[in-house]
């Protein structure tokens, strides 16, 4: 076996066919020179004899050694040498009829795929029990090799932050009888640690790391040549990053709960830090927590930059399956990058390109529970879509079937089955508006004026109890209620509903209030409580009230004006059912999700400088804006 240490390690040795025949010639060879040593003795050759010296032929052999160096025999030997030699051969002849030992393996561990700056990439490879040529499937992650590799292995294997919840789905995916795998540890992570050193970051891309090792793997012998590539998170933003360096043997990919690019709204909600999001991707080693504190406002040529060098949905030209959940941590992000790639992305892209959105959050994609609902009805899902995806493209079956399914698949919540459509955007809604009253109803007639006050201390916030977050911060539907015994915070709801409600979109509220301070923030929890009396959240949503004016102007409050701001959620598809109501958390912090605010008119929080801030909320013009969709 080749030493797998080297770039070229990977190549297939000899098929177990070449390798039995060279045994045959070897032990041919054995027994020609066995035949001349007996003959040798017949005609009466003497050992000591010089002039009957018989050596064996100093032809070169099939293994590339002359056959009379390798044996050495000759008549001049003493007789029990030349009949010791000749046993040597036979055990030798012995040794060689035992049955070949096949030399292909199924597993190789740290190649070292190269790169084109000379720099090598460490991956662990999984092949089928029987040799062949293969499709691959192409995994890049940050969060260790060994881990994601261990479900290949064991599927009950605990992952961690590896699968970024989808070990569910890999699971799924893993044919291993008729897939090849390759995880690799990205750029300056675990065994490709050191290869960060002296890169130029100026014009290094993580995207044509992935380039490289795609080409790398279809050059393989065990490779068929077709790649695909998967991965939920991190790994999926490199899928997309890789599809834009448009290796050519590159033949799908399905990204998960990931967008492309880096832009201002992956970091920032209306103005407001997502600070437990930015800690976490510090803790997990992606350094990115000051560069971001450093740009607060939108505007920042940091942020046109970064978008602009790592949005490219039109160089996308493979077909793609995004796959992400209505508590992802960015779904909106994840609908633009489909719909941009649709819309502006190569041939086979925009022809073949697929969606899913399920009931899921950001860890748990293709998981049943979720918070504190369960969706049995979407279990397994993603894992599925994505088995078939790869099967045909990768494997060309079932071509037909899959080219018949909707382009967009979307779950909605309460109801028990997949809705479909050609375009998300495109689909036709009304707006339903529905209005917030003094007394904390929630109704379709226009209240009369009324104003609701609270007082908040930043340095007591409103606690994070779910959402679109990162572990370990809780995530998912999970029910809101304790918010309502807080000072602190607001509470509108419809009360219990006598006719379904249907939402279908991104759910906007906008109120008029006062303020004692020159900034503040507003938060929002939009809940769906049922018959056990759980809040269930649907989405969160945050705004600075100095970027209030949706033209991205910075303008600081002045204490006592009445100000107009207006929050917007993510998309979400939901039915409230009969009997289920609307419920509304209204606060200024929702921490540690969002950074909190010290009402100072500072871009940070400053536990030093913090003050209190009372908020009068004024409800002649409180509204609840609903997408529904037309039946």
């Amino acid at each position: 076996m080749r030493n797998t240490s080297s770039p070229s390690a990977l190549t297939r040795p000899e098929s177990p066919s070449t390798t039995a025949g060279r045994l045959g010639a070897f032990r041919t060879e054995l027994l020609r020179i066995g035949r001349r040593c007996r003959l040798a003795r017949r005609s009466g050759i003497e050992a000591g004899d010089a002039a009957g010296r018989a050596e064996a032929a100093p032809s070169r052999s099939r293994f590339g050694f002359a056959a009379g160096r390798r044996v050495a025999l000759t008549t001049r030997r003493p007789l029990q040498r030349r009949f010791a030699s000749v046993q040597f051969l036979f055990l030798l002849l012995a040794a060689t009829a035992a049955p070949a030992q096949d030399p292909w393996r199924t597993e190789l561990r740290d190649a070292a795929v190269p790169m084109r700056d000379g720099k090598t990439l460490a991956a662990d490879v999984y092949l089928p029990a029987k040799s062949g040529k293969y499709p691959t499937v192409l995994i890049q992650t940050p969060y260790d090799k060994k881990r994601m590799g261990a479900v290949l292995v064991e599927p009950d294997a605990p992952t961690g932050e590896t699968g970024r919840g989808a070990a569910s789905d890999l699971q799924i995916v893993m044919d291993r009888e008729r897939y090849a795998y390759v995880v690799l540890d990205w750029r300056g992570f675990f065994g490709s640690k050191t290869a960060q050193a002296g890169v130029n970051r100026r014009t290094w891309r993580r995207g044509l790391d992935g380039y490289d090792c795609v080409e790398w793997i279809a050059a393989q012998s065990w490779s068929n040549g077709k790649v695909g590539t998967w991965g939920g998170s991190a790994l999926g933003k490199q899928q997309l990053d890789t599809a834009a360096e448009h290796p050519p043997h590159l033949v799908c990919m399905v990204p998960l709960i990931a967008a492309m690019g880096q832009r201002y709204e992956s970091y920032y909600e209306g103005g407001v830090l997502l600070e437990g999001h930015v800690q976490r991707l510090d803790q997990l080693g992606f350094g990115v927590g000051a560069l971001v504190r450093a740009a607060p406002r939108p505007g920042a040529l940091a942020w046109s930059a970064a978008e602009r060098k790592s949005y490219r949905p039109e160089a996308i030209a493979v077909p793609s399956l995004l796959i992400t959940g209505w508590w992802d941590n960015d779904p909106d992000h994840v609908l633009q990058t489909f719909e941009d790639i649709v819309a502006r992305g190569g041939d086979a892209a925009r022809k073949h390109s697929r969606l899913l959105i399920g009931p899921w959050d950001h860890v748990s994609i293709g998981v049943a529970r979720q918070g504190d609902l369960q969706f049995p009805g979407a279990e397994r899902a993603s894992g599925q879509a994505a088995k078939a995806f790869l099967d045909r493209w990768l494997r060309d079956e079932d071509a037909a079937s899959w080219d018949a399914t909707p382009r967009v698949r979307y779950w909605v919540t309460n109801e028990t089955a997949w809705r479909a459509t050609e375009s998300w955007s495109g689909l036709a809604r009304d707006s339903t508006t529905l209005y917030l009253d003094a007394a904390g109803r929630i109704a379709a007639a226009k209240p009369a004026a009324g104003d609701r006050v609270y007082r908040y201390d930043p340095r007591e916030p409103s606690p994070t109890l779910g959402g679109a977050n990162l572990p370990p911060m809780k995530h998912g539907p999970t029910d809101q209620s304790a918010l309502g015994a807080r000072k602190d915070v607001l509470v509108y709801s419809t009360g219990k509903l006598d006719r379904a409600l249907r939402v279908n979109g991104k759910v906007e509220l906008s109120f008029t209030f006062s303020t004692n301070r020159v900034d503040c923030d507003f938060t929002a929890r939009l809940c769906d409580v049922g018959p056990d009396g759980k809040a269930c959240l649907l989405g969160d949503a945050a705004r600075h009230a100095r970027m209030r004016d949706d033209g991205g102007e910075w303008k600081l409050l002045a204490p006592g004006e009445t100000s107009t701001v207006t929050l917007r959620f993510p998309a979400t598809a939901t039915t409230f059912p009969v009997g289920h109501e609307l419920r509304l958390y209204l606060s200024s912090s929702n921490w540690p999700r969002y950074e909190r605010n010290p009402h100072t008119g500072d871009d940070h929080w400053d536990a030093a400088a913090a003050v209190d801030l009372e908020v009068t909320v004024h409800h002649d013009r409180a509204e609840l804006r609903l997408p529904t969709p037309r039946e």
